[in-house]
């Protein structure tokens, strides 16, 4: 069995430059080795109820089931509740009708890091040597990019950047996508929402979190600084686990 002490935690969220409130949400639990980012989809009903339910729901399951099945059943049976408790409370509250929200969440241990996600919030592995995707967006211009016929830089100022093509809440049946990858000591798993991803790039990202001068917290602390002054147009939330 892993010690928890193998693993560091750092979090940090700020509602940015130009948002009225913090539509995310997010979690840390230390001793399930258990991280999770949720965004309120901006512009729809309730974005932040939607993301603060999702964090509720699945940190709720990971806490009570966690060792009766794989880590990533139990990852996928814990976002399609969230999904069901989102989904159901809009069609039941008219005031909350249309509400929705990303979400990325990972199980760590020495060897794996499990995930699942549905939308456009992101987890990176980022090792000594690289910066590498843990999820694909679930959007629009992810499926233009994969389909050839847009470019990753035309992507990024696209007027249609930020649809999304699968969130918690829209649907009865949410789709969660899965996977599971190797990982060592001195790597870092950073999972953050798009308001990072909007304003700065892998390889800033990587610049920042590979810097071995700077304490975990400040690293989260300087990729929101960052954001923030490029911008900063999004709530920007950034969780960082580091093998040691």
């Amino acid at each position: 069995m892993a010690r928890v002490d193998d693993l560091k935690f750092a979090a940090q969220t700020d509602k940015g430059n130009s948002r009225e409130k913090n539509e995310d949400a997010f979690c840390v639990l230390e001793r399930l080795r258990f991280i999770a980012v949720a965004d309120g989809v901006g512009g729809a009903a309730a974005g932040e109820i939607a993301s603060r339910l999702a964090i509720e729901q699945i940190e709720g399951y990971v806490t009570s089931h966690i060792g009766e099945g794989t880590p990533l059943s139990t990852l996928e049976d814990a976002v399609t509740l969230a999904n069901d408790v989102i989904y159901q409370q809009g069609r039941e509250d008219r005031s909350l009708a249309g509400m929705s929200t990303t979400v990325v969440a990972c199980l760590l241990t020495n060897e794996r890091v499990f995930a699942a996600h549905v939308g456009d919030s992101r987890g990176y592995l980022i090792t000594p040597s690289e910066i590498t995707h843990l999820t694909r967006n679930h959007s629009l211009v992810a499926e233009l990019v994969a389909s050839g016929r847009i470019t990753s830089e035309e992507a990024r100022e696209h007027p249609y950047r930020h649809v999304i093509t699968r969130a918690l809440g829209i649907e009865a049946r949410t789709n969660v996508e899965l996977g599971s990858f190797s990982w060592n000591q001195g790597d870092y798993v950073l999972l953050c929402t798009d308001g990072l991803t909007d304003a700065i790039v892998d390889q800033t990202i990587y610049a920042v979190i590979s810097d071995k001068a700077r304490a975990l917290q400040s690293k989260c602390a300087r990729l929101i600084e960052l954001a923030r002054g490029r911008g900063g147009l999004d709530n920007i939330t950034v969780l960082l686990a580091e093998q040691t």
